[in-house]
């Protein structure tokens, strides 16, 4: 019995710190000539472990899911668009740059290099503009963006039983013309 409290307890309270030191993320959409545009960014999105990860030279992804939800009064909401946008880090020990690759939805899209590390890790945790739905929008039609982040590698996904990385961040908006 007193086995199952001590453990109880452990688990309050690690589930209390980890709650208060989780990143947020913040969510903003356009719209722009008929399609939804998101903006999010990470707010203390990296940790110490990840940037231990990344230094090492280990490539370090930061994935997010993007997806436009109809909401729906009667049913779950129905998902109009999804997309996934990541960044690649790579960090050179020997020439101490940092290479970033974005890929959306598989692509590669682009691929920078900095011998910043501020900068490497704000082009990771912060994206404008991204198109997200062409999708012909219902007038008065209230509608969800949802961002779903997660890093890999997960450094501690052996001892934790579900997914420690992932956040969530999202934003409703009613669509008028």
């Amino acid at each position: 019995m007193r086995l199952r409290l001590v453990v109880l307890l452990w688990c309050l309270l690690g589930v209390a710190s980890a709650a208060s030191a989780d990143p947020t993320i913040r969510v903003q959409t356009t719209l722009h000539d008929g399609e939804v545009r998101v903006s999010f960014d990470v707010a203390d999105g990296v940790s110490e472990s990840v940037r231990a990860a990344i230094q090492s030279g280990l490539p370090t992804t930061f994935a997010y899911d993007l997806s436009l939800q109809e909401s729906s009064a009667w049913w779950f909401d129905r998902t109009i668009a999804y997309a996934r946008v990541s960044a690649v880090v790579r960090y050179d020990n020997l020439t101490r740059r940092y290479q970033v690759t974005f890929i959306e939805d598989g692509r590669v899209e682009e691929v920078r290099t900095t011998e910043d590390e501020s900068t490497a890790l704000q082009w990771t945790t912060a994206f404008h503009g991204r198109r997200l739905s062409s999708h012909r929008l219902v007038r008065d039609g209230e509608y969800h963006v949802r961002v779903r982040a997660q890093t890999r590698p997960r450094l501690l996904a052996w001892a934790w039983p579900w997914n420690p990385g992932a956040l969530l961040g999202s934003v409703s908006f009613r669509f008028r013309p």
